[in-house]
């Protein structure tokens, strides 16, 4: 079994829904942003794990939230490992 790692600046807020499912400490419209990223990580990759999390947080503009609205934040840089998916033949 084999597995590929993905590496994304996720914002220091995201990472309590990621590890533990809590979302209880984002705001609507952040929980909208959030579920709207794991939906299409989901989608693109699979179930995803976490196998690092950086120690400190840089404030960064340009982070792997922005496409869903997220503004400029603390982020952590994240390791995810999923099970690559085999293509199928055409």
């Amino acid at each position: 079994m084999t597995f590929d790692k993905l590496t994304l600046a996720i914002p220091a807020h995201w990472l309590c829904p990621i590890m533990y499912g809590d979302v209880t400490g984002l705001e609507d419209d952040d929980y909208e942003k959030f579920n709207k990223w794991l939906n299409d990580m989901t989608s693109e990759f699979g179930e995803l794990a976490i196998c690092r999390i950086s120690d400190g947080t840089d404030f960064v503009r340009y982070h792997d939230a922005a496409d869903y609205g997220v503004l400029a934040c603390d982020c952590h840089d994240v390791d995810f490992v999923f099970h690559p998916v085999e293509c199928a033949p055409a």
